[in-house]
């Protein structure tokens, strides 16, 4: 089984931690929307077996709103039981009340997780002092590294480089996802953290390879629920110098990055799952399953990603 990925560029201890491919997993769920045990630690079979560096549990792509407190810890304490520890869990614990950002952070860490993924808190957009007041004491209360999320498609809220470069100077704050889609943000963003010795991850698998040549570290992945192998050589092609490989296996998988947002993510995801017989097609409202021309869409796109691997 391959270990944790190394990026040949990194310079930090932060970027050699959070480096590689990192699984964005989604939450399986019976016809009666509970939680699918036996398909929980299928999807983590999987993860394993594609040598990815780490999967984050709870997040967006897990529909962490719609999932309790208790499911998110026993699902955190079941992936740390069933994987082996060169792959690295993180948990989805931001929110918008810090007090109960911190108490969830405080049951994750408790549940094994090794990091935690805090996202800026999305509705109430607070100002850059309430955002430093926010993280700072989230990262003050657990002894875990952070990945800040810094997604404005779904906050409201875009951060300027110098705004996150401060949050960054926060003790604590490991990482940061960053999923403006904006490689040139994300470039002077990382330019200004580089005193910290911040890990950026792209949050989008279509700036993955992109962000890599402008120092990302890696990326955390909806992708690679469904081809985490073949990510994880991508970046290895990247990490080698073969640049060439990396690009053709990027293209190879552009048109699926593209469709797997075709409707609200995980739905498309957990549909492509399904077809493989891996888990239910199930979501918990308000999500809903994709539609009939959205499934034939990504019938084909994975048909094509698939024959183009053979």
């Amino acid at each position: 089984m391959s270990t944790t990925a190394r990026h040949p560029k990194a310079t930090s201890r932060f970027e050699r931690d959070f480096c590689g491919v990192w699984t964005a997993i989604v939450t399986p769920f019976k016809e009666d929307r509970s939680i699918d045990w036996g398909a929980w630690e299928k999807l983590l079979a999987m993860q394993a077996e594609g040598g990815v560096s780490g999967v984050v549990v709870s997040g967006t792509t897990g529909e962490s709103p719609t999932l309790s407190v208790q499911e998110k810890i026993s699902l955190v304490r079941k992936a740390r039981a069933v994987l082996p520890k060169s792959i690295r869990v993180m948990a989805g614990s931001g929110g918008n009340n810090t007090d109960q950002s911190v108490e969830l952070s405080r049951l994750c860490v408790d549940a094994g997780a090794d990091s935690l993924l805090v996202v800026t808190p999305p509705y109430n957009k607070p100002s850059p002092e309430g955002l430093k007041l926010h993280f700072s004491t989230v990262a003050g209360s657990v002894n875990a590294p952070l990945c800040l999320y810094h997604v404005p498609g779904r906050t409201g809220q875009l951060l300027t480089a110098d705004v996150l470069a401060t949050l960054c100077g926060i003790k604590g704050i490991a990482a940061v996802k960053e999923a403006t889609g904006d490689v040139a943000f994300l470039s002077r963003a990382r330019n200004k953290t580089r005193q910290h010795g911040t890990a950026f991850l792209s949050g989008d698998d279509i700036t993955f390879l992109p962000a890599l040549s402008v120092g990302a570290t890696g990326v955390i992945s909806v992708l690679s629920n469904i081809f985490p192998g073949e990510l994880v050589s991508l970046f290895k092609a990247w990490e080698s110098g073969d640049i060439a490989r990396a690009l053709e296996l990027h293209d190879i998988m552009q048109p699926l990055m593209d469709a797997l947002f075709c409707e609200s993510n995980p739905g498309p995801a957990k549909y492509v799952l399904a077809r493989a017989g891996v888990i239910s097609n199930t979501l918990r409202a308000p999500l809903a399953p994709v539609t009939a021309s959205s499934a034939a869409m990504l019938d084909a796109c994975v048909a094509s990603t698939r024959s183009a691997f053979k």
